[in-house]
């Protein structure tokens, strides 16, 4: 009997669902999932994966038996390798769902810092678009002849005081997005620590029309409306690698006729 088979017996035996080992274990629900179908697509090292299935068979107690089967060639093509630069294995730590008590774990990522990385990001992404950024153009070349060769120096050769300029190399777009995506920081940064609100805003839009201004129109809409309801459903987190969470949510907004 294999490992996924193991554990998908015990835990029926048990009569818990993959939601119920999830709360039991600490386990993220992505990784028991990939652990009984005999994957390891969502972890990074196969001692990351060993980790998870020893403390699942921990939990329903077949210890000894997932070790006595245990090898870490089966799991070892099945893992993703995606460790970051300059980070120790002793990072590379689980990401708990939830404890028994539906409690979140300790090592929950500040969310805040989150979403401020994906809009720094999205800022960058702004700037490129915008049509004051002169975009590279690549020129296609043309394979030369011997012949043209040939001539082409005799040209160079015979113009008088002529220089040979090059033709100016194209940026990296990749270093492009790295240099506005480093400058929205710094902005972000020091609008933040000079508690400006209005500038603060206006990093974000260059139509925004003032904090008075804003309020005084999103406080009409609130008045006018006959009932607002907002609704956040649907919320997940996924490790997206070590030291990476990513989050998911939906979210309904629904009012009323505006009240005549």
């Amino acid at each position: 009997m294999s490992i996924p088979q193991l554990i998908r017996e015990a835990r029926l035996a048990q009569q818990l669902d993959i939601d119920g080992l999830c709360r039991k274990t600490g386990v993220a629900k992505n990784h028991l999932l990939d652990i009984e179908a005999g994957k390891g697509s969502s972890f990074h090292t196969v001692a990351y994966c060993k980790r998870a299935v020893m403390t699942v068979a921990e939990a329903l107690g077949i210890t000894q038996q997932v070790e006595a089967l245990w090898r870490d060639e089966d799991w070892q093509a099945l893992s993703m390798p995606t460790r970051l630069a300059n980070l120790s294995e002793s990072s590379n730590t689980m990401l708990p769902a939830a404890k028994a008590d539906g409690e979140p774990g300790r090592r929950w990522l500040p969310i805040a810092g989150i979403l401020v990385l994906l809009t720094a990001v999205g800022i960058g992404l702004h700037r490129m678009d915008e049509t004051d950024v002169e975009r590279p153009v690549a020129k296609s070349v043309r394979p030369t002849s011997p012949a043209t060769k040939e001539a082409a120096s005799a040209t160079e050769v015979t113009g008088p005081g002529s220089g040979v300029s090059s033709a100016p190399q194209a940026p990296d777009p990749s270093q492009m997005l790295r240099t506005d995506v480093e400058r929205a920081m710094q902005d972000w940064t020091r609008l933040w620590s000079s508690r400006s609100a209005q500038e603060y805003a206006g990093l974000y839009s260059r139509e925004f029309a003032g904090v008075e201004d804003h309020l005084r129109i999103r406080s009409q809409r609130m008045e006018q409306a006959s009932f607002i309801q907002v609704e956040l459903t649907d919320l997940s987190f996924r490790e997206t690698g070590p030291g990476e969470i990513g989050a998911r949510r939906r979210r309904e907004f629904e009012s009323g006729p505006n009240a005549e």
